[in-house]
């Protein structure tokens, strides 16, 4: 069975790959672990994610240099992708075209064959977005709130393409609609509910990525 890693920023991802992904990679003889980047140290003593790149760079190099690992992934959000990381100096482009630039600067940089990086456009809440659309959350979110998430995905063309920033960032949207949204519960059962199909259909840079990683 083939090992693989996904660096993650924090505990969303972790559950989202757990819910989403390792049974899907475990019918393809995949072992899936996801890791999330360790900075500091909560009160609990429990690990913090996110944060400066230095740590994921730290934790990157360390996994590459594990002999065991058929294929390392990274997950990380485009939306306050970290300074410091390769190819946060490059410009804006029209569209999303700064994203697949990102990700070749990633490539670069850790030039093992075996990693592959994502710049989650534009956050990770786009593929519950996506997960509204195929009809998931409707005994979780007001009728009101799934009406509006659906219109605002179709003027976009996609739940990708949900811009980021302070206010309209996807998980901002979902907490302005919904004050008592959780990240690592109503959104994960929304998950749940639409299934790992259903994202991919709908979050084409998602799944691109996806395909990569378990063709490893």
């Amino acid at each position: 069975m083939r090992q693989v890693c996904i660096l993650v920023e924090r505990q969303t991802e972790e559950a989202i790959v757990n819910t989403l992904m390792t049974d899907a990679a475990a019918a393809r003889s995949i072992y899936l672990t996801p890791i999330i980047v360790h900075t500091s140290l909560t009160s609990t003593g429990a690990s913090r994610g996110g944060g400066s790149w230095k740590h994921y760079d730290r934790q990157l190099n360390d996994l590459l240099s594990q002999s065991h690992w058929d294929a390392i992934g990274l997950m990380v959000d485009y939306y306050g992708y970290p300074s410091g990381a390769p190819g946060f100096e490059l410009p804006e482009a029209p569209g999303n075209q700064r994203q697949p630039q990102i990700v070749e600067a990633l490539k670069g940089h850790y030039s093992d064959p075996r990693f592959h990086p994502l710049v989650v456009l534009h956050e990770i809440e786009s593929l519950v977005l996506a997960a509204i659309d195929a009809g998931g959350g409707r005994d979780l979110l007001s009728e009101k709130t799934i009406e509006h998430l659906i219109r605002l995905m179709a003027d976009a063309g996609g739940p990708e393409n949900i811009n980021g920033g302070e206010r309209t960032s996807p998980s901002k949207r979902l907490l302005a609609l919904e004050p008592e949204y959780g990240k690592t519960s109503t959104g994960i059962s929304i998950l749940r509910e639409a299934g790992l199909a259903a994202v991919l259909d709908r979050c084409p840079v998602f799944a691109a990525w996806w395909r990569g990683l378990l063709a490893c």
